[in-house]
């Protein structure tokens, strides 16, 4: 995977901290605090595990920051994410939850990497049995 670097000059961490107490908004925040991390050292794995995020939001919120700085990281535009289950795939799964239903969602996020070859962060798992099995699963 590509990943980007960040190395925060002075007046680049300055302005960072003055975005974060100006922002109320969580998601935004997150991306602010991502930014923050990275510039710490951390790993594209350890900021999203700590934040809640995929790597793939990671790695996206880097790049916005590199093409505009913070009032491109600020804008707003998400519109949702296609799921990557197929129809099938998604009656399959709820056909295995009705027939022996999961006790975790850590034991869906394994059926679903051994059974469809998904690795999905155990955060949308939980949403996904939450939304479409109306499931309240353990982490």
């Amino acid at each position: 995977m590509d990943w980007v670097k960040i190395s925060l000059s002075s007046q680049q961490k300055e302005e960072l901290k003055n975005a974060e107490r100006q922002t109320d908004r969580k998601p935004l925040l997150k991306r602010l605090q991502c930014l923050g991390l990275k510039d710490k050292g951390w790993k594209h794995e350890e900021v999203a595990d700590f934040l809640d995020i995929s790597v793939n939001s990671v790695t996206n919120w880097l790049r916005a920051y590199q093409k505009g700085g913070i009032p491109e990281l600020l804008q707003w535009g998400y519109k949702g994410k296609v799921s990557v289950l197929s129809l099938k795939d998604q009656e399959e799964l709820r056909k295995r939850n009705k027939e022996k239903p999961f006790m975790t969602a850590k034991e869906a996020k394994v059926f679903i990497k051994e059974r469809f070859g998904i690795k999905w962060h155990l955060h949308w798992v939980q949403k996904l049995l939450k939304k479409n099995f109306t499931v309240h699963s353990k982490r």
